[in-house]
């Protein structure tokens, strides 16, 4: 049975590092969909702080653009799996994580779209929440891992907290809390994949 799981998370997180490890661990059993913002940060669009002031008219242009890539590239790697004979999928960050960057949250998300939430949810397994180090240790907030990542501290922790409140309502939902240990991170996200195969 083909699965999908979404890693998400407030800016700093950890994800890039436990993707790396989950890809180490089992690069012959998952299949991962890369996160649609990196990827169009990283090819042109217009960056904030770099190459244009964000707004709020930037950030709902960037959200339609993602969106749009996102629901085609989780179809395409879908296709992938099935190719290559792997039943699960883990997608950095979920369809629903567009919400979190708008305004009215999840309503307005999916009013705008066209969408369903609880349609949107259902497409996933499961979610594996890490917290953003913006709330554990705001102090130690910044770019580290991720060259695009342009959101303040404030920002940031705002952003956490908006994604939980995203994914929360999943019976899945899988809360993984910041720790000064990132190989404690690491061990968790690991048992709860294990966990997941093992039912394939």
């Amino acid at each position: 049975m083909m699965q999908k799981i979404v890693l998400t998370g407030g800016p700093q997180a950890g994800k890039t590092t436990i993707l790396r490890a989950l890809s180490m661990e089992y690069s012959d059993k998952i299949v991962f969909v890369p996160e649609i913002a990196s990827l169009l940060l990283s090819n042109g669009f217009p960056e904030p702080g770099k190459d244009i002031i964000w707004n709020e008219t930037w950030q709902a242009i960037f959200q339609n653009a993602i969106l749009s890539l996102q629901i085609n590239m989780e179809e395409a790697y879908v296709l992938l799996a099935k190719q290559k004979n792997i039943s699960l999928i883990i997608c950095d960050r979920g369809v629903l994580d567009g919400a979190a960057y708008t305004p009215g949250g999840v309503k307005e998300f999916c009013d705008l779209y066209g969408l369903h939430s609880q349609n949107e949810l259902e497409k996933y397994n499961a979610i594996i929440h890490l917290e953003s180090m913006a709330t554990t240790r705001p102090s130690f907030y910044g770019k580290d891992g991720n060259d695009v990542r342009f959101e303040d501290v404030e920002r940031a922790q705002d952003l956490e907290y908006r994604t939980r409140a995203v994914w929360e309502n999943h019976p899945q939902y899988h809360f993984i809390a910041g720790c000064d240990n990132i190989v404690e991170k690491i061990d968790q996200v690991l048992t709860l994949v294990e966990s997941i195969l093992a039912k394939n």
